[in-house]
């Protein structure tokens, strides 16, 4: 019975952490932080897949929507040129960066579809994604088939995050230390 709580306690720990992917992604290339976090890219290229366009189309929608904030913060003097044109080149290297800087209003737009449209298939990307967890811990073993279905039921009545779960305020230190 403990085994059967602490696996249980385990997985939702990792489900957490997928929900939570923006705090907890490791890399922008594909790495994987703490158990149960998933990447960027992997949100990303989940997220393109669900909305039928190719991952490049949708990292350079997001790279686009993180340097036109990033121009818009220069411009309102939030931050410099000097720091502007750094998280520029940060934001085209590392999808990890872009993706926290952009907005689902500007991706959204970059793509020809709506902010309603981005967020419906983030958040199926995001519902795959936990699936995919759920189907990989009863393969290794950690769970069995009723903790799996549990588990999927319980995902069923989540109320998972869109293309992001908050949003990166200007100002007040930004572009000093982010991402960095």
């Amino acid at each position: 019975m403990k085994r059967t709580i602490l696996k249980a306690l385990t997985l939702a720990a990792a489900v957490t952490a997928v929900l939570a992917l923006g705090a907890t992604a490791a890399t922008a290339h594909g790495g994987k932080g703490r158990a149960g976090s998933v990447s960027t890219t992997k949100l990303v290229n989940a997220g393109a897949k669900q909305l039928n366009v190719t991952a490049a189309k949708l990292k350079a929608a997001i790279v686009a929507s993180a340097v036109t904030r990033i121009t818009e913060a220069a411009a309102d003097e939030d931050i410099d040129a000097d720091e502007a044109a750094e998280l520029k080149e940060e934001a085209q290297d590392n999808l990890k960066t872009a993706y926290s800087l952009s907005r689902a209003s500007t991706v959204a737009k970059e793509l020809g579809i709506t902010t309603a449209q981005l967020n419906t298939a983030f958040r199926a990307a995001r519902k795959a994604l936990i699936v995919e967890q759920i189907d990989n811990a009863l393969e290794d073993g950690d769970i069995d088939a009723d903790e799996a279905a549990e588990l999927k039921a319980d995902l069923e009545d989540a109320d998972l995050p869109g293309y992001k779960q908050s949003t990166l305020r200007f100002g007040g230190g930004f572009g000093r230390g982010h991402g960095r």
